[in-house]
């Protein structure tokens, strides 16, 4: 207990001096989504929350909706492959479950689950990242989806504090998480998606101390489908219609996240191409300067409408005018070459190396 007290100590400190990171991770750190883990809650001796007939399970509904989530994005998305906790109603220590995420390289962890509430009345859905819980209700969400630990066997030797304490809350909540940024960004889709495409009540996205969310290293998700505790909810989440609008739901979520990283991938790639070839140009890029005036020219002047890329810099009281934008020698000498045969006989080339101007003596040889 001393060395948990301890612990809260050094991370208080931490968080106050460093504040809390949102995104450690640079654009160039990301990758595409290559796997998802879909983790279907409870499951085997643990039945999760029981419906309010009395006769439903948290467990069944969770896994009838994971594997469909996962058969959506097997079959409509292409290399993405998808990894489940647990395909049949077997047993799943809440560590593995995040131990299964960590082993695959998982870029995606998605948990599924159903919600209760003494009061029969409540009902929606809603979708928690990790973080400090900002409500009491929040707390015993995660508190219940924490006490499966209590079914696991040697549940001592796999956690390192009581996560269902004041200071394991704490340490969850207050650990920096570089995921938090695209956790939240997902769980908005995936509850703007329950609200427009399923129709159910939007109760937003949350945060509390999950610790199947605390030990992934991943953007991770624990989803709340709705509350089997509520008896109309009740029979929606256990409907085969039901089912599938909240697993298409959650699949448009993802495949809508997917498709925006993928954007920002491609935007900075573009970038990289861009700074790749400015690198180039400030390495050494020739042109050819073909006219010089005390006068600027006008934009509607022949050597505007003859050449391409035409610029002019001004040097001791000279407009010096140039054309083309070669990397390569040989290149420019072609284009000097052309500019030569256009009637600019005294054309040359220069190079601009570090942001200084070089004139640059070459041969060049002509066709009879």
């Amino acid at each position: 207990m001393k060395n948990v007290k301890f612990l809260v100590v050094f991370l208080s400190i931490c968080f106050l001096i460093c504040g809390y990171v949102v995104d450690g991770q640079t654009l160039d750190e990301k990758h595409k989504i290559k796997t998802v883990v879909i983790d279907a809650g409870h499951g085997g001796k643990d039945p999760g929350a029981i419906g309010y007939s009395r006769k439903s399970r948290e467990k069944d509904v969770a896994l009838a909706v994971a594997l469909k989530v996962g058969e959506y994005i097997e079959e409509n998305i292409d290399n993405v492959k998808v990894v489940y906790t647990r395909k049949t109603d077997v047993f799943i220590p809440l560590h593995e479950r995040a131990n299964i995420a960590n082993r695959n390289d998982a870029d995606v962890f998605i948990s599924i689950h159903a919600n209760c509430n003494e009061n029969h009345t409540a009902y929606g859905s809603e979708t928690y990242v990790l973080g400090l819980h900002r409500s009491e209700a929040n707390m015993q969400v995660a508190k219940l989806e924490n006490s499966v630990i209590e079914l696991e066997d040697n549940n001592e030797d796999h956690y390192e504090f009581d996560v269902n304490s004041p200071e394991g809350h704490i340490i969850m909540t207050m650990t920096q998480n570089g995921n938090l940024e695209q956790s939240i960004q997902l769980a908005n889709k995936i509850q703007d998606e329950f609200e427009l495409r399923a129709k159910r009540k939007n109760r937003g996205v949350k945060q509390a101390g999950f610790y199947v969310l605390y030990k992934t290293t991943m953007p991770s998700n624990l989803v709340e489908l709705g509350f089997i505790s509520n008896p109309d909810e009740e029979k929606y989440l256990t409907s085969k219609t039901g089912q599938d609008h909240l697993a298409s739901a959650i699949f448009r979520a993802f495949r809508a996240y997917k498709d925006e990283l993928d954007a920002q991938l491609v935007k900075a790639e573009e970038f990289a191409e861009v700074q790749r070839t400015e690198e180039k140009i400030k390495d050494g890029v020739y042109k050819v300067q073909f006219y010089a005036s005390r006068r600027q020219q006008s934009e509607d002047s022949e050597i505007y409408s003859k050449f391409h890329e035409v610029e002019f810099t001004v040097s001791n009281g000279f407009y010096r005018y140039t054309t083309g934008n070669f990397s390569d020698l040989e290149n420019a000498k072609d284009h000097l070459r052309m500019v030569r045969e256009n009637g600019y006989k005294d054309a040359y080339l220069i190079q601009i190396k570090n942001g200084k101007r070089l004139n640059v003596n070459v041969s060049l040889s002509y066709k009879n």
